[in-house]
């Protein structure tokens, strides 16, 4: 100790160093030091499917600044995340919405080999230990609802409540008994998609021109109204779509479909069998089941189920009736 004293008086900041080491020499080996401060709130992050260099990882939002936690599920397969976040903006100080893209979608890609029906599930239950929360409450939209779905017919102790927005067909295959209901419920779905206001659409903007040929800017324009003669009951709020090639990864769905379990799947029976709460929140226009046919048939078989048809809606509610879908998602997510 005679030389560490010569030694620290020729340097001063080295003494406060050692000192230091020898406080902490006489920790517990089995003591962690906390953190001066937690981590700050991020706004997205990425969450590992396995090992964090190696493997690939997928992309999360957190949106809101409320207590209670809702995981989102988008639509697709393939599709991101961004508009659906409009549906929820009203509710944002309510809840903490958790958005992630689900593997093989724009944000988190994936190799092909990798994408899979149950690689979907198992990334989801991913999310759920990631963000420790005991149970889960899912919205889903379109395709996401049949994810929803799936991860609570295999996790049934995990679910809080499921609400189901636009749902894709519960049943699958569609029972030939329901196959005639389906089949009148497209008749008139196609007839509506013949509505006068999409040529009118398109005359406004010119779109309809031979020469000159559009350009990009109008033929994306263009693209958007078609998509909203499809997805929406008023086709002059196709500004408020976001749509585009670039964002949806369309072959993640043939590859998804492609491992789809053998028989098929019932979540209507799945939810009789379950006591948690199912919300269904559909547009009276919604290509996928015009005027909710085949679901006011389902639901009727589990009587629990709550179903909310929102009037002049069409696949995107929240763009056609806001006001509507964010007192619907509010009821339906109260405690």
């Amino acid at each position: 100790m005679q030389n560490l004293s010569v030694f620290t008086r020729v340097h001063p900041l080295l003494s406060i160093c050692l000192l230091l080491a020898f406080i902490g020499c006489g920790q517990s080996s089995g003591e962690i030091e906390k953190p001066e401060q937690s981590p700050p709130e991020m706004v997205n992050w990425f969450l590992a499917s396995g090992d964090w260099e190696r493997d690939p990882q997928l992309y999360v939002r957190e949106y809101g600044t409320g207590q209670d936690t809702v995981i989102m599920l988008h639509g697709g397969w393939g599709a991101s995340h961004d508009g659906f976040v409009n549906a929820v903006r009203d509710l944002r100080q309510d809840h903490r919405f958790i958005f992630y893209e689900q593997r093989g979608s724009l944000r988190s890609p994936f190799p092909d080999s990798l994408i899979s029906y149950q690689a979907h599930i198992d990334d989801l239950e991913k999310l759920r230990i990631a963000l420790q929360l005991e149970k889960v409450t899912l919205v889903g939209h379109s395709m996401g609802s049949v994810l929803a779905s799936a991860y609570a017919s295999a996790h049934p102790d995990r679910i809080e409540k499921l609400v189901l927005m636009s749902p894709a067909y519960l049943k699958n295959p569609i029972p030939e008994e329901d196959r005639k209901i389906m089949d009148q419920a497209f008749l008139k779905s196609e007839a509506f998609r013949e509505r006068p206001e999409i040529e009118d659409e398109l005359d406004k903007y010119g779109l309809n021109r031979k020469s000159p040929p559009l350009n990009s800017k109008e033929n994306t324009i263009r693209a958007r109204i078609s998509f909203a003669q499809l997805m929406l009951f008023d086709v002059s709020k196709w500004p408020e779509l976001e749509n585009g090639k670039a964002l949806y990864k369309g072959h993640v769905y043939s590859l998804t479909e492609r491992t789809y379990p053998d028989g098929g799947w019932d979540f209507i029976q799945e939810f009789a069998r379950r006591e948690y709460p199912v919300t269904i929140i559909h547009g009276d226009h919604d290509w996928l089941d015009f005027e909710a046919s085949i679901l006011k048939k389902w639901t009727t078989e589990v009587p629990r189920i709550t179903l909310d048809v929102i009037e002049d809606a069409g696949h995107l509610p929240w763009i056609d009736q806001s006001e509507k879908i964010t007192g619907a998602l509010r009821k339906a997510l109260s405690p």
